[in-house]
């Protein structure tokens, strides 16, 4: 079907440091529009087919330039999971070159991060298949005679001054193939400032973690803001958190959880357990409406409450465990925001106490189990990796 449109070199320039065409950039909007004229998800807005287009394109881009980018998603995959890609790890896998599972990847994560009203994407949607069945063969006869973007190469090694560091980071925080996807949304509320403390991309890496896989250049330490420590918690609250952790775990013998039934429950545990003062300034009335509650303590920390959300958690000390809602709900954990804390979404994933999570109108178990932290990261962004 021959489209309305086509991808004009201001849409390829959108996604690159810089405002004027390149002499590679013809090259790489030619492909991207071949791309297009193969673009058979129906489904999806055109906007996103074409957004799939000049994303594969610079994928492309990248590999054959030494950008860095994919290189640097797929190091930082392997030191957290052990695999190349989150979904579609092959036996068979070529660094260095286009990878069939590389093009299934990118069609998802720009398909699930599309800002308009849509269920989340299974993986393994055979229309991702087709997709990338539908483009394999462009990809690979463009990789043997695609050229070189030198403005690309080695581009995170260095910067000239902090203005430039600040322009490079700027972009690789939300104007690139790879990580615009899941800052689209927000792109237009985030301050200079900001893009220090939201993590990017789709792993949820913050700027300082995609600079130390992406280079060794010990310069971008002197970077304003970039290597943020995190403030210390003042002495009197450190106080308060570990009498909070020791009042708990004597009454829990050493468990970090606590499951409770309804308000009154959870008063009864502040007021008798941690010994808060009994009455409403102390004792969150606020959370009357509620069913159920998780308490979960941290040494350092202090207390977390989560509401509403016991029986999906698998936990021998959980009494309130449900398995027919947790397979209908506990996935929620991985993609709605505040559902869940995230120090005790965490716990839960890394306890193995989510089996039941499934993605949703599907039977995709294994899948959803295998890949909680990931969906997690990249659903949640800061809602998961903020602390």
């Amino acid at each position: 079907m021959k489209k309305n449109s086509k991808i004009f070199p201001n849409d390829w320039i959108n996604i690159h440091p810089y405002n004027s065409m390149q002499p590679s950039d013809p090259y790489f909007i030619e492909l991207a529009n071949k791309l297009y004229e193969k673009a058979v998800i129906d489904e999806l807005p055109e906007k996103y087919k074409k957004k799939i287009c000049i994303y594969i394109s610079a994928y492309l881009e990248d590999i054959i330039s030494g950008l860095g980018l994919w290189d640097a998603f797929r190091s930082e995959n392997r030191r957290l999971y052990g695999k190349n890609l989150p979904f579609y790890d092959e036996n068979e896998y070529f660094d260095g070159e286009p990878n069939f599972s590389d093009l299934c990847f990118i069609i998802w994560n720009t398909w699930q991060k599309a800002p308009y009203e849509h269920a989340f994407v299974n993986p393994s949607d055979k229309r991702i298949k087709k997709q990338a069945e539908a483009i394999y063969e462009t990809i690979c006869k463009a990789y043997e005679d695609a050229p070189e973007n030198d403005c690309l190469k080695n581009f995170f090694d260095s910067f000239k001054d902090e203005k430039d560091a600040d322009h490079k980071l700027g972009w690789l925080f939300g104007h690139n193939y790879l990580t615009e996807p899941s800052m689209e949304p927000y792109i237009d509320r985030v301050t200079p400032s900001d893009k220090f403390i939201i993590p990017t991309g789709p792993l949820a890496l913050f700027l300082h973690e995609w600079i130390d896989i992406l280079t060794e250049n010990e310069e971008w330490k002197n970077v304003k803001k970039l290597y943020v420590s995190q403030p210390a918690i003042p002495a009197s609250m450190s106080e308060r958190n570990k009498d909070t952790f020791s009042k708990f775990t004597d009454y829990t013998n050493g468990y970090h959880l606590a499951y409770l039934n309804g308000y009154d429950s959870l008063r009864s545990f502040l007021v008798n357990v941690l010994k808060w003062k009994d009455d409403d300034n102390h004792t969150l009335p606020q959370m009357k409406a509620h069913n159920n509650f998780i308490l979960m303590v941290n040494q350092e920390k202090g207390l977390l409450l989560a509401k509403d959300i016991c029986e999906f958690i698998a936990d021998a000390n959980n009494p309130f465990y449900n398995k027919d809602k947790a397979e209908k709900n506990s996935f929620r954990l991985l993609t709605e925001e505040t559902l869940c804390p995230p120090d005790l979404l965490t716990y839960c994933i890394n306890n193995k106490m989510l089996p039941d999570l499934t993605i949703p109108n599907t039977d995709e178990k294994n899948m959803a189990v295998e890949n909680a932290d990931f969906i997690a990261r990249h659903s949640l962004l800061y809602y998961y990796r903020g602390d």
